[in-house]
């Protein structure tokens, strides 16, 4: 099991980032579904997180994610 906490894991999003700006992994799982991701792509984000740049480059666009994202970016 990875720690999500560690400085190896600077410049990635966690679903710990979600949780972080009030919102929870039913929801965030539905929104991943609505952009067309598999339930194993969603599976491998919450195991391993995701690049913030990767991250930003798919769902920047959307003001929730662009809340997640500062989160993660504040985190460092």
């Amino acid at each position: 099991m990875e720690i999500q906490n560690s400085s190896q894991n600077a410049g990635f999003i966690f679903v710990r980032h979600i949780r972080a700006c009030g919102m929870c992994s039913i929801k965030a799982r539905r929104f991943f579904l609505d952009r067309g991701w598999s339930n194993t792509e969603i599976q491998d984000f919450f195991d391993n997180g995701m690049l913030i740049e990767r991250f930003e480059q798919l769902f920047g666009h959307d003001a929730m994610a662009q809340q997640v994202i500062e989160k993660a970016k504040q985190d460092g």
